[in-house]
């Protein structure tokens, strides 16, 4: 192929798709501080140098191994070499069957789990080395089962010992194979191609599975890269077709949107899906690859993905998506629990810092979740609760830490809810706040299953209360938005205070089961909308105490909205401690 134009080439804002390919394209090109200087930021459009076209498939695959590497096992292999070289320089002094354990979960769902994998054995062949790496793990695997023998470390110290220092060398040589250039350029890579970049598109080049088993950094750049760098240099002026997208003029009908997911389909197998069976949304080669960097434009993780499209201009697209893919890294570099959704929240943060408090309203949201895409713009009245949140500080008794009551919710979450793995409590505040929906679902499931001492609960009431303080701030800020200008409006002080009957009604019990009985009844009185049932509880229990109903009860009867905030604050008490600030 001849030399490269020399003339830019112009990416322009458009719909969801191009902008979040914008935005992957500006990452990588950042990410490599060769290429900072290659490209043009103007208010609508990004001017691209073609030069940056060379060799871009290293750009493209370095870019996900340096952010999204440290969730893959091959960071977990490189990283135990601190922990096997502590054991060896300490002399195996402290080596218990605790440590054992620890070694063998490492060896097993790591070590050997990856080698024996099918992705590994696919990049195995791209390794310039002699180095045996599968048997040399068989070998270890044996020297692990016997250091795994019932009382082995303690029956026979000496010959554990000398198998420990032999496994430790072993082992050393494993991470040693896996540290080396080719390895970190094909390992990490490979498994990120099915963890990350399959999330946005499929099917076609080095994730077609019919496809042979090529150099997937080739394989990208000759079918994504080497076609723009052919059209760049060929001469249009004859050409008899448009892109569907960009509008460019193309020769041929080659390229389509059925690579992408949940996107496109096959032109060949489905052609009844275009109109009297001749497709016309074909794309030009630029289209194509600014389509395959979506997902360095998206923010993933696990099965969710976020993209924010503020397009109003390319800075602002970079900026809110930066600020959300920024806090996800952080995440995953702290280990910290985290979600596409938390990391939206940092986007928020940085608004209200700026002073900025509209900045995110009525923007399309787009979020991936278990292979399909959801869009949403976000209301005005859910930016409005997602700054007051953020805004809205609180001070941990314990610590003297100064929270916000958005962070509050960063850790609060159910494992294995309803047998299907982990429920983020702050991920489905922000679905109902986008939907416009209020949260008294949400506050009464967490309730409920409070009550029941439900296993896998890894929330307080202090935290149930936040989500109470934001549903508040939502029917308010409804009220508002809808003009409602008698609406009786939820106030936080007497919130606490609800909460704080709550809380004396249960210290007046003699039993603990007796408020645990009184807030499961009075949420089913909730759940059924039943105002005259709970008052009718709420009265019994007063009664048995011998104390007057508080007021904000009796006052608010009227609307139910407000009357279900104050009773869940009140049971939020009944079923919490004194110290429910303290985070779990």
């Amino acid at each position: 192929m001849g030399e490269t134009s020399t003339v830019t080439i112009d990416f322009r804002i458009n719909s969801w798709l191009e902008n979040a390919g914008i935005v992957g394209l500006t990452r990588i090109l950042k990410a490599n501080p060769r290429y900072r200087r290659s490209y043009k930021e103007k208010e609508n459009t990004l001017e691209v140098d073609p030069k940056v076209f060379d060799n871009f498939s290293d750009l493209y695959f370095n870019f996900f191994i340096k952010n999204y590497g440290q969730a893959t096992r091959y960071w977990r292999i490189v990283s135990e070499e601190n922990f096997l070289k502590s054991l060896k320089e300490n002399g195996f002094k402290d080596f218990d069957n605790k440590k054992l354990k620890e070694l063998t979960d490492w060896f097993d769902n790591v070590l050997k789990y990856s080698v024996n994998s099918a992705s590994y054995k696919k990049v195995i062949k791209f390794i310039n080395s002699d180095y045996d790496i599968k048997a040399e793990v068989k070998d270890c695997n044996k020297k692990i089962r016997t250091l795994n023998k019932k009382n082995f470390l303690t029956k026979s110290p000496e010959e554990a010992k000398e198998i420990l220092q032999e496994l430790i060398n072993q082992l050393l040589k494993a991470i040693e194979y896996f540290s080396t250039d080719q390895a970190r350029k094909y390992f990490p890579a490979k498994t990120l191609s099915y963890t990350v970049i399959n999330k946005a598109w499929n099917g076609v080049s080095f994730l077609n599975p019919q496809a042979k088993n090529l150099d997937f950094y080739d394989d990208y750049q000759n079918y994504f890269v080497a076609p723009v760098q052919k059209y760049l240099q060929e001469d249009h002026s004859k050409d008899k077709y448009i892109c569907s997208t960009c509008g460019r003029p193309i020769k041929r009908l080659e390229y389509s949107y059925g690579f992408l997911n949940d996107m496109g389909y096959d032109l060949n197998r489905k052609t009844s899906n275009a109109w009297n069976f001749k497709n016309d949304l074909y794309i030009c080669p630029v289209c194509q690859f600014l389509y395959s960097l979506v997902p360095a434009g998206f923010t993933y993780m696990a099965s969710q993905g976020i993209f924010i499209n503020e397009n109003s201009s390319i800075r602002n697209l970079q900026g809110k998506n930066d600020a959300t893919f920024n806090s996800m890294m952080r995440d995953i570099r702290s280990n910290t629990q985290t979600s596409p959704y938390r990391a939206f929240s940092a986007a928020f943060r940085d608004a209200e810092a700026s002073g900025q408090n509209a900045a995110l309203a009525n923007i399309q949201l787009i979020t991936y979740n278990n292979d399909h895409y959801n869009f949403q713009i976000i209301p005005i009245v859910a930016s409005k609760v997602l700054i007051k949140a953020v805004e809205k500080k609180y001070t941990v008794k314990q610590t003297g830490e100064v929270k916000s009551y958005l962070a509050n919710l960063y850790n609060a979450g159910i494992s294995n809810f309803r047998g299907a793995g982990y429920y983020s409590i702050l991920d489905n505040v922000l679905n109902c706040l986008f939907n416009n929906t209020n949260l008294f679902s949400i506050i009464q499931e967490l309730e409920l299953l409070k009550v029941g001492n439900t296993a896998g609960c890894y929330y307080n009431t202090f935290q149930i209360m936040t989500v109470i303080r934001m549903n508040g701030w939502f029917l308010n800020e409804l009220h508002k938005y809808r003009r409602s200008e008698n609406a009786m409006k939820v106030e936080e002080d007497k919130l606490t205070k609800a909460r704080g009957c709550g809380m004396h009604v249960r210290m007046g019990y003699d039993n603990e089961n007796k408020a645990k009985t009184l807030a499961y009844k009075m949420l089913e009185a909730i759940r059924a909308n039943s105002t005259d049932r709970f008052m009718e509880l709420l009265l019994n229990a007063y009664l048995y105490l011998d104390k007057t109903v508080p007021k904000i009860f009796i006052e608010t009867q009227s609307n139910t909205e407000v009357f279900k905030e104050y009773a869940f604050a009140f049971i939020a008490g009944l079923i919490g401690s004194s110290n429910a600030e303290q985070d779990k």
